[in-house]
């Protein structure tokens, strides 16, 4: 069985990055809370380019027009598609609920490739 070079996994990391480019936060009972691109200025790529993890960042606001308070945010999952579709990595963490317009999360979903 032959192992994939540190080229294949830039290209696969670069496949990724253009391609697995939605952001989903969701709730404590593992719905859709907002799915969001990086044609949104609330979500960016924010890692190095070359680096092993990938690192999509989204910032949202109590006072964003697609978020209702009270809200509970509790993990991320990472798309190919703005509706519907799988996702192709779920990332948990520590729930925060937005109780007010001036609450702000900020969650950076990390994927590494390879995984070590």
């Amino acid at each position: 069985m032959a192992e994939i070079n540190t080229s294949g996994y830039q290209a696969i990391r670069d496949f990724i990055q253009s391609s697995w480019k939605y952001i989903e936060l969701r709730d404590d009972t593992n719905a859709a809370i907002v799915r969001l691109s990086p044609s949104d200025s609330r979500v960016t790529w924010t890692h190095s380019a070359g680096e092993q993890t990938l690192k999509l960042q989204i910032v949202v606001k109590g006072s964003d027009s697609d978020i209702s308070v009270p809200k509970t945010f509790s993990s991320s999952a990472i798309y190919s598609v703005a509706t519907g579709g799988s996702a192709y990595s779920v990332e948990t963490f520590t729930p925060f609920t937005m109780e007010t317009d001036q609450d702000e999360l900020t969650v950076i979903h990390s994927i590494q490739v390879p995984q070590v």
